[in-house]
């Protein structure tokens, strides 16, 4: 015996099995938070970097002015010293060199347009260390700077 042959079924319309959509719209929600995740990513990098960076900047500032602050105060050596010595060891009088270091330091303090204090002046023998402290925008970095004064040839 033969198969019969069924009757063949309509084949439905592909529009039938979906409800309707908008038209031109399709995937724009996603597209539309994709954007601003990255917008509000690219944001955020910016924002990061630019604090990285002028954290890394003051941080730069703060050993500069220390050093710099601290090469002027080993420059206060004691006359009467420089006089009567013949050795390599250089005495520094130590209140002319506290004053010359904090002296150098707020000039350069104003110079890179900074808030910053001077927290040490340490003499000791023939060296000059300055510790100097720079705050903006609640960050604080300190830097440090040690320099030996030494007769010239």
């Amino acid at each position: 015996m033969r198969p019969r042959r069924s009757a063949r079924l309509p084949v439905p319309d592909v529009r039938d099995r979906h409800p309707p959509r908008l038209d031109g719209t399709q995937g724009s929600g996603l597209v539309a938070a994709v954007t601003l995740i990255f917008a509000f990513t690219f944001l955020g990098l910016v924002w990061l970097a630019r604090d990285v960076d002028r954290g890394v900047s003051n941080r730069s500032a703060a050993q500069s002015i220390a050093f710099q602050a601290a090469r002027s105060g080993a420059q206060s050596a004691s006359i009467p010293d420089l006089r009567r010595q013949r050795g390599d060891t250089v005495a520094i009088d130590a209140e002319r060199a506290a004053s010359a270091a904090r002296l150098t330091a707020a000039e350069l303090f104003a110079s890179y347009e900074l808030r910053g204090l001077v927290t040490s002046v340490v003499v000791r023998g023939d060296r000059v260390s300055v510790t100097v402290r720079v705050t903006e925008n609640g960050v604080t970095v300190t830097g440090a700077g040690t320099v030996r004064a030494e007769r010239a040839p």
